[in-house]
């Protein structure tokens, strides 16, 4: 590890944080509804008209919020980034 001091990034603005969040959000939605048709195929067999409209839907809504998210990301100049260690 090189000998340099931790760099404290800024913390994140607001619409940062809400963009986020969404985002968390809409992954969730669109992890539930992949596990619910997922569930309901397994023991029915079948894939009812709603739960499909429900997952493209979360799909549709995951999309934006990532989109929307990445684009501030952009805009504002601050990325993520994934430490290894």
């Amino acid at each position: 590890m090189p000998d340099r001091p931790l760099e404290m990034s800024e913390p994140p603005d607001e619409r940062s944080l809400e963009l986020g969040a969404a985002f968390k959000e809409a992954q969730a939605a669109l992890r539930d509804a992949r596990k619910a048709l997922d569930k309901r195929r397994a023991e029915f067999n079948d894939e009812p008209d709603w739960m499909l409209a429900q997952f493209d839907e979360a799909e549709r809504r995951f999309a934006a919020a990532s989109d929307a998210w990445v684009e501030h990301l952009e805009k504002t100049g601050r990325k993520r980034v994934r430490r290894e260690r």
